[in-house]
């Protein structure tokens, strides 16, 4: 005698919930990877913004530092030529001599004037007056202001209004600082970021002459 085997299988029913719980799974795990995937980007944007502002803040640190070098006691003062919130210029006796002594004592020649501002645009601007115009450095995206503020010998910071008004205001000045802030937009799980950096820069040349 031959017996029947009851076959046996998935009903429809079964099919369902394991869809349904399979989706449910598999949304759940691409959302956790784009996550992920976002907060990564996002860590990139903030260590190449904070390259970026290191960068920008060692060039100005190290232009700013010769404002007023000359040969001969430093250039005629004011040797800062502007002085605002977001905008600076100065003057420096670097270029033109001979090889054994490159200044020629004038601030007439190229890199000489160097002027650093925060346009309309939001760019920050650097023009070293060499024949290159201006030169953005930093693009609206990575920087949010740039703030210099001026100070005496004493530490003491100087009125934006009167050193606008009065040179003899602008030949007090003997130190600068650098105030840089930039953030990242927020994402999604990601709090936006912001950064801050700020540097005091000792002008050794200013007041020598």
């Amino acid at each position: 005698m031959i017996l029947a085997h009851k076959k046996s299988g998935f009903t429809m029913v079964e099919l369902l919930v394991v869809l349904a719980i399979s989706s449910i799974v598999l949304s759940l795990m691409y959302t956790v990877y784009r996550s992920q995937l976002k907060s990564h980007s996002t860590q990139q944007e903030q260590v190449e913004m904070q390259q970026n502002l290191r960068a920008t803040l060692y060039l100005l640190e190290r232009d700013i530092r010769m404002a007023g070098h000359g040969p001969n006691g430093g250039v005629a003062d004011p040797a800062i030529t502007i002085a605002g919130v977001d905008e600076i210029e100065f003057a420096m006796d670097i270029t033109g001599g001979s090889t054994l002594e490159p200044s020629d004592g004038d601030t007439a020649d190229p890199g000489e004037q160097m002027t650093y501002r925060h346009d309309l645009s939001g760019d920050l601007i650097r023009n070293a007056n060499d024949g290159n115009g201006d030169q953005p450095l930093l693009s609206l995206e990575d920087i949010d202001s740039i703030t210099f503020v001026y100070k005496d010998e004493d530490g003491t910071t100087l009125d934006y209004a009167a050193l606008e008004a009065d040179p003899g205001e602008r030949s007090k000045i003997r130190s600068v600082e650098i105030i840089l802030n930039a953030s990242i937009n927020a994402t999604v799980m990601v709090n936006a970021h912001e950064m801050e950096l700020r540097s005091e820069i000792k002008c050794r040349n200013l007041g020598l002459n």
